[in-house]
């Protein structure tokens, strides 16, 4: 084992303990509270978003490094226009084969990379671009995120009014969360179907303990998954954790009736974050019978040291998975013409 991911594995060790001593404080700082699996509590002052925050990005539109446009081929017989998000720390990158798959079937796509992603940094002269982009990760927060995903939803809204076509979500992880959070937390925010890949709106009771560390947004905790996916390979700060608890509990307040559009989720049931029971629930719990799942059958072959949660191209799943998937979400949206 190289002296990186010992590294990385000495500093996991050691948020775990930290953790241990903070759950163990936890009714005197006020830190973790514990919460079943699949469910979310809602914490003193959480925040209400229902339109941009006021910030450096709430001026009519997004800023150039948060969004990228790919558009459909062949662009006259456009069928639809879809807001694409990435999972928490994912290389925006890695939903390429998403995109493509979309643009193809004549689905124009714009594709969001969440402030601390990709290009989407504050470019310091001092610092290379990966020691940058780590630093605007450590500064993120829930209002930062959801005013990028409101900005970019106006533009994807207003090209498929332009066109009279219908607007689709397409979304990973965190990127899901933040997507429905958008739609139950804004009167002007529409979809008219979405696909969520493993959508982190319900999550395992073991991740609940990163909000023992939400005193420390700065603290980067390692990531032990394939360094080819990440956006930031040194790992993921607890500022982002916080950013998605915030995302968790707001959702949670918002939820209902609006979440009943035709929506096709895919998860494992193996997933190391998201519990496919507590999906079930919630969609049991707000009626949501237009809601569908797709359980994701990796190849065997892949299953030692497979990541389960990851579930976003043919490396992660496997061709034949893959084909398969593609094939069905291309269905969902466009209907049985789609082939």
């Amino acid at each position: 084992m190289d002296t990186s991911r010992l590294k990385s594995i000495f500093l996991l060790i050691a948020c775990l303990a930290l953790l241990g001593i903070f759950m163990f404080l936890s009714d005197t700082l006020g830190g973790l509270r514990p919460v079943e699996e699949g469910a979310v509590s809602n914490p003193t002052g959480s925040s209400v978003i229902s339109k941009p925050a006021d910030n450096d990005l709430a001026e009519g539109k997004p800023d150039n490094l948060s969004i990228r446009w790919f558009n459909s081929q062949p662009p006259e017989t456009l069928r639809g226009v879809a807001l694409v998000i990435h999972g928490l720390n994912l290389d925006p990158d890695r939903m390429g084969p998403i995109i493509n798959s979309l643009t193809r079937v004549g689905i124009d796509v714009l594709g969001l990379s969440l402030r601390g992603h990709g290009a989407n940094y504050a470019h310091r002269d001092n610092m290379d671009a990966a020691a940058a982009r780590l630093e605007s990760f450590k500064n993120v927060s829930y209002s930062l995120w959801t005013n990028e995903a409101y900005l970019a939803y106006i533009q994807v809204q207003q090209r498929a009014q332009q066109r009279q076509v219908p607007v689709f979500l397409v979304a990973f992880s965190i990127g899901g969360l933040i997507g429905l959070d958008l739609l139950v937390s804004n009167p002007d925010v529409g979809f008219d179907k979405a696909v969520l890949l493993a959508p982190a709106i319900s999550l395992r009771a073991t991740i609940y303990l990163e909000r023992a560390l939400s005193w420390f947004p700065r603290l980067v905790i390692p990531s032990l998954t394939n360094e080819a996916y990440l956006a930031n390979e040194k790992g993921t700060p607890v500022a982002a954790y916080n950013a998605l608890f915030e995302a968790l509990y707001h959702f949670e307040d918002n939820a209902g009736p609006k979440l009943n559009l035709p929506t096709l989720i895919f998860i494992d049931e193996q997933d190391e974050f998201i519990p496919l029971g507590g999906l079930k629930n919630l969609a049991e719990e707000h009626k949501l019978d237009q809601w569908k799942f797709y359980i994701v059958q990796k190849k065997e072959e892949m299953s030692a040291g497979t990541f389960h949660h990851h579930i976003i191209d043919a490396s992660s799943t496997g061709e034949g998975a893959w084909r398969d998937m593609m094939a069905t979400i291309t269905g969902h949206l466009l209907g049985d013409k789609a082939k």
